[in-house]
């Protein structure tokens, strides 16, 4: 099994690489920009770094062309609405002609599956009803992340219907976790508190409304993994989660036992973690258990403390 995985050097990537190669697999990982990612030094072992440009249709061709993929896990993306917005047409084809590409040379060489990673943000415009979003709702996109997100799971859907090619949609939703080390609102409250805290700085401010579905980035990698190494998966949309909101005190609690000492109050409402997003019930369904049987294993206390510790010991990535 060769495995193809886009935006390796990103963070859901990276981890997925990682994961990979410790199971044992051969991975060809693609990355943007003029040289490889500095991730590249961790991740030796059967690995293969290419530079492509997956929006260049002839690059890709080359690409699969010239390593005997079968199986792949699309990564890369324009990954939110910050980056999204100010260049609509630069996100769709991130997001939209990328994925396209792709799933043609799937379909051509018949590749075993092709696992694309979309995102819980596919339901900006669906109102919270207190119970978790299922797998069979149907997306309710708002802006440009979310509608090229949403339109590249259409892509999807089509060549599995059309064409009996295994290509099946992976939702995921606020991942944290390493290689992680800057704090900004589109990377969400925990690796922001985990490297403040960690530098002895109070925390003081809103949130105290926020509520989402924290995601440690290894059960991210590994249902990313199960899925593309299924033997049948039979469905085209799956969610991965624990299908239940942590609210950002509970994960502040969690963070004060991983750094002894860390202080955070927080007041009401949830700016700055909703500037480019809305609050939405959790991702949830049993699909991607019965078809993988990947369940979740990171407590928010597990994942926050394994967090703390890498960011310790990469204190040179965040610290001043």
């Amino acid at each position: 099994m060769v495995l193809l995985v886009t935006g390796a050097g990103g963070h859901i990537g990276s981890g997925v690489a990682r994961m990979a190669l410790a199971q044992g697999l051969e991975v060809v990982a693609t990355y943007r920009g003029s040289e490889p990612p500095p991730i590249v030094g961790d991740l030796r072992g059967t690995s293969r770094w290419v530079f492509c440009d997956l929006i260049n249709r002839e690059a890709v061709a080359e690409l699969v062309k010239r390593h005997k993929i079968d199986r792949c896990i699309h990564c890369a993306a324009i990954p939110n609405e910050a980056f999204a917005r100010p260049n609509p047409r630069g996100a769709f084809d991130a997001n939209v002609t990328a994925t396209a590409n792709l799933l043609e040379q799937a379909r051509l060489n018949k590749w075993q599956r092709i696992i694309m990673v979309s995102t819980g943000s596919v339901f900006q415009l669906r109102p919270m009803h207190g119970k978790p979003i299922l797998e069979d709702e149907p997306p309710e996109p708002k802006d440009v992340y979310s509608t090229t997100k949403t339109t590249a799971e259409m892509l999807c859907r089509m060549y599995r219907t059309e064409y009996g090619l295994s290509a099946s949609v992976v939702r995921i939703s606020w991942v944290y976790g390493p290689p992680i080390a800057v704090h900004a609102p589109t990377r969400g409250p925990i690796p922001s508190f985990l490297a403040r805290a960690l530098s002895g700085e109070r925390i003081d401010e809103g949130g105290g409304d926020f509520a989402v579905s924290f995601t440690f980035v290894d059960d991210v990698a590994n249902g990313l993994l199960a899925a593309a190494r299924a033997n049948n998966l039979n469905h085209p949309i799956y969610h991965l989660g624990s299908g239940k909101n942590i609210t950002l005190g509970e994960a502040a609690e969690a963070i004060k036992r991983a750094v002894p000492g860390a202080a955070i109050a927080l007041a009401d409402g949830t700016d700055p973690w909703t500037q480019f997003t809305a609050l939405r019930d959790p991702l949830a369904g049993t699909k991607l258990e019965e078809d993988t049987g990947w369940k979740p294993q990171y407590s928010i206390d597990e994942g926050v403390k394994i967090y703390a510790d890498w960011l310790r010991q990469n204190s040179h990535l965040w610290s001043d």
